[in-house]
């Protein structure tokens, strides 16, 4: 507690807070002096930031130093007690001398019992001069006051005389509203040293001028700025600086050869300039800066996560999958995935992307189908400042932009309006890119990966697919089949989940030869993503008595992707021969995600006459 010290006028009431702090077992210092001896003694406690005090004493530290000060007060009882006392004695013409707020509340003069009391405020010194003189000529017999008019009493034959005493509660008081100032205090100290560590382990200097263009505070940048370039700051001393500065700023300037990005910001109170601050950029951090920035894209999910290591299979289907996509890798040629919903597509992009040359830049995937059509522009090419209603202040990187260097993965691709699929087809012609709103062309450099559940040279007949788009990302083409066409991938599969998802508590599941056939048999039309979210349920809800039944019930009550095709009637046209109908039949079938082996099933054919009949 060494921020407090305790300067009492007189012994009895340095002995009364001695008393209160041994109590609270606080060690604060305690000094006895009065006035002007008081000011020259508190000066020798330079750490110290609060004083309690009292009377002129207190009234003299509050004018002669900086320390915040904390008036003693005394009460109307402390005053009365001390009358009562005098009356006692015999005294019936009463003086109160006191330099106390409490006094300049009562009446000049007052009656009380047949004692006659004046009352006497003082300000300094020389008002106690008066005020003694005052009290001989009125026939005082008795004072009742503070230790200054107290120890001048016998110089004017005045011999009853009490001190007013301040008791405990009241240096308690005093003490509390110390503590809470010292509190205060410490908190404003620990919120400015705060800001400053903040403030100097920032990459931009900082310096500040006052409104008489002298700079009073410079963070470390600030002044390693200053010491490195004293030369050029004396030659654009104070007012002249921020004139030549203000001409400059937004701009990058030179300073002993080194470029530096300039902002000034005029700070005005009151509609009065009251500072400048001057904000130096170094152009060479800035960039580093804006590796970082693009760095922590990444990390906010602009990556790849995936690796062919990641992809579980043991089907022969998916092994000669794999060869071609590692192969594609080593390419820098447009990919095109086809796939149902589930299949892993986005997966297969990003182990391409992980093994490739572009491994350690972005990756930016891109779900076409979830951008609205009014965002899907700005969002894939960005824009600049005012480009729309709505628009950011500082304009917005597209996501073309931000794979700048990578790979960009567009999934289903076949959703793109056809407006978009015409910017995409210039920006695959050509590499650049032009944000909404702008005139300036940015180059870019990206490969390109797209993915598709649709048949896209059916969408190209219809005109809702652009044929020369079309034949642009359709170079490299991969097919992921459903899972029910490498059933033998089921089981590897549903166990890496299993165990995945399985609290570290419990038993493992072991499932039987009945549960592993449903499994091998079950058509799952959402693929790999449904087989994924019902490991998970029979993991998070089952343990080691997990049954048939139990695997039914989870798959009867599943609504979404564990349902076949919800629109199970097809329209036959009735005007064309056998084999056009056959033809429509099997094409709605394959619209609606019947597999080879259903249709071939629902139509009681060979594979082989499948194909014949679709061709």
């Amino acid at each position: 507690m060494n921020s407090i010290l305790f300067v009492a006028p007189h012994y009895d009431i340095a002995q009364v807070a001695q008393n209160v702090f041994n109590e609270l077992k606080l060690n604060i210092p305690i000094i006895i002096a009065t006035n002007k001896d008081a000011v020259q003694k508190v000066k020798q406690y330079p750490d110290i930031s609060v004083v309690i005090s009292r009377g002129g004493t207190a009234r003299d530290l509050k004018k002669y130093t900086d320390k915040l000060i904390v008036d003693v007060n005394i009460s109307f009882s402390d005053i009365f007690t001390a009358i009562e006392t005098l009356s006692q004695q015999g005294c019936k013409r009463i003086a109160i001398i006191s330099s106390s707020n409490l006094i300049d509340k009562m009446n000049d003069n007052i009656n009380i019992n047949g004692v006659y009391l004046t009352i006497n405020p003082y300000k300094n010194d020389d008002d106690i001069k008066l005020i003694m003189e005052k009290v001989v000529m009125n026939n005082i017999d008795g004072i009742v006051g503070d230790f200054i008019p107290i120890s001048l009493a016998k110089n004017y034959n005045i011999r009853n005389c009490i001190y007013i005493k301040s008791d405990e509660l009241s240096v308690l008081n005093a003490l509390k509203e110390a503590l809470n100032i010292v509190e205060i205090q410490q908190k404003k100290r620990l919120r400015l040293q705060t800001l400053q560590a903040i403030i100097d382990n920032i990459n931009e200097g900082i310096i500040v001028y006052n409104a008489q263009k002298k700079a009073i505070f410079q963070n470390k940048m600030g002044r390693k700025i200053i010491k490195n370039n004293l030369s050029f700051l004396k030659q654009q001393e104070h007012h002249a600086l921020t004139e030549y500065l203000n001409r400059q700023n937004g701009k990058i300037i030179d300073i002993n050869n080194e470029k530096m990005l300039l902002d000034i910001i005029n700070i005005n109170v009151n509609d009065e300039l009251n500072s400048d601050v001057l904000i130096f950029q170094k152009i060479n951090d800035i960039e580093k800066q804006a590796h970082k920035i693009q760095v922590s894209l990444y990390q906010k999910g602009l990556y790849a996560k995936k690796t062919f290591d990641d992809i579980i299979y043991q089907s022969a289907e998916m092994e000669r999958l794999i060869s071609t996509a590692q192969k594609f890798a080593k390419l820098n040629s447009t990919i095109l995935i086809y796939g149902e919903t589930g299949t892993g597509k986005e997966g297969l992009a990003q182990s391409i992307h992980n093994a490739s040359s572009r491994a350690d830049k972005p990756f930016v995937s891109v779900n076409c189908a979830s951008l609205p059509p009014t965002l899907i522009e700005s969002e894939l090419f960005g824009y600049v400042d005012g480009a729309f209603t709505g628009a950011r202040k500082s304009g917005k990187k597209g996501l073309f932009e931000l794979a700048n260097t990578g790979t960009i993965f567009l999934d289903e691709i076949g959703d793109l309006p056809l407006d978009i699929q015409s910017r995409l087809l210039r920006v695959l012609q050509e590499r650049e890119i032009m944000r909404i709103g702008d005139d300036k062309i940015l180059p870019i450099d990206i490969r390109l990966i797209c993915a598709t559940n649709k048949n896209l040279k059916q969408a190209v007949q219809k005109g809702e697919f652009r044929q020369d788009l079309y034949y642009r990302i359709n170079v490299l083409r991969l097919t992921l089949p459903p899972l029910r066409n490498r059933r033998e991938d089921i089981m590897p599969i549903f166990n890496f989940y299993l165990a995945k998802y399985q609290p570290d508590d419990i038993k493992p599941i072991k499932l039987n030869a009945k549960i592993e056939k449903y499994l091998f048999s079950y058509p799952w039309y959402g693929n790999i993503r449904e087989l994924k979210n019902i490991a998970e349920v029979v993991a998070s809800i089952y343990n080691e008595d997990f049954s048939i039944d139990d695997l039914k019930a989870i798959l009867d009550d599943d609504g979404s992707e564990t349902q076949q095709p919800t629109e199970k009637t097809v329209t036959i046209p009735l005007n064309g021969d056998l084999k056009t109908m056959e033809r429509e039949i099997i094409h709605q079938l394959m619209e609606k995600n019947y597999s080879t082996n259903e249709i071939c099933h629902l139509l009681n054919i060979s594979r082989a006459t499948f194909w014949r009949k679709i061709k």
